[in-house]
């Protein structure tokens, strides 16, 4: 309770996205047993979570901030072979929990978290930079706050799940059931089934007839990443691979992209597998292969071509 108190809000969210990627990320041999033992706990960690929402329940449910999206991209990135994107809305991630036709953005999330959500993320493959995208006004944002919005948005535009290829928290060839022994056997927990009659995702363009964006809050985020739901006659939804606050765009509803300055990545916080800082001097020349690839995914003509 006293580092409650103490911490700020930007190492409160550098937590949840250390969390949601290396305590119960869905590639973690060891997050069946870890989640067991939270859920095992959960009842004694009440007053944790209703201090969290005391000091940070605003914050942590802010709506979008249509002026404060960023792009961020790298050196290598290898998304230029999606373009045009809010086109091929079928073309999922794994089960369809997003979809490759939309583009990601994040709120100018605090510099403390920049690290890990580089590493979340997975951007890998050279420098990162970022890119300011104002959204226009009247933009039609569905908010995912808790497991229940995303249920919503999934009732509203089902779709069967592309494949099962979830590692360990829904049936499927990669499911080892002995290692989810003690997580079974906890009473009223949502991070895994051994079986379900279907997992349902959105039906992206059918989401995007209707939303020009889905936001996954930080409380969305600490909720819902990796909560199963229940629809009833076995069926199952689950928000997934999301990892951090961050917004799935279906539609260019952007102003002019602008540069902001790279993101904090301290020399010590560098991994081998994470990209150094850019070189200044091949500033200019980056901003300008960023323009055209943003451009590019956006289907707009480039202005820097």
């Amino acid at each position: 309770m006293a580092l409650i108190e103490a911490m700020s809000f930007g190492e409160l969210v550098d937590l949840a996205v250390f969390s949601a990627v290396n305590d119960i990320g869905p590639w973690v041999p060891g997050a069946p047993l870890t989640a067991a033992m939270a859920y095992r706990d959960a009842r004694a960690r009440a007053p944790v979570a209703v201090a969290i929402d005391r000091r940070f329940g605003a914050a942590l449910h802010s709506r979008i901030d249509t002026n404060a999206q960023q792009w961020w991209t790298t050196n290598g990135s290898w998304s230029h072979k999606l373009a045009p994107l809010f086109r091929d809305f079928e073309r999922v991630y794994g089960a369809g929990q997003f979809t490759w036709a939309g583009l990601w953005t994040v709120s100018d999330p605090p510099e403390i978290a920049h690290a890990l959500l580089v590493d979340a993320w997975e951007m890998y493959d050279g420098p990162i930079s970022r890119w300011s995208l104002s959204v226009r006004p009247g933009s039609r944002v569905f908010e995912i706050n808790r497991p229940d919005d995303w249920l919503r948005l999934v009732t509203g535009h089902p779709r069967q799940a592309a494949s099962h290829l979830e590692h360990w928290e829904l049936p499927g060839r990669n499911q080892d059931r002995a290692s989810l022994s003690a997580l079974m056997g906890t009473g009223g927990q949502r991070a895994a089934r051994t079986a379900i009659r279907s997992h349902l995702v959105p039906d992206w363009r059918s989401v995007a007839e209707h939303y020009d964006a889905v936001h996954l809050t930080w409380a969305g985020l600490i909720t819902a990443e990796g909560c199963i739901s229940d629809l009833g006659d076995g069926d199952v939804a689950m928000l997934r691979y999301w990892f951090s606050e961050r917004t799935l765009w279906l539609r260019d509803v952007f102003a002019e992209p602008e540069p902001v300055p790279p993101p904090f990545l301290p020399d010590e916080t560098i991994a081998e597998t994470r990209p150094s800082p850019p070189d200044v001097g091949d500033a200019e020349k980056r901003r300008e292969r960023d323009r055209v690839g943003l451009d590019r995914l956006l289907g707009r003509r480039s202005v820097a071509e």
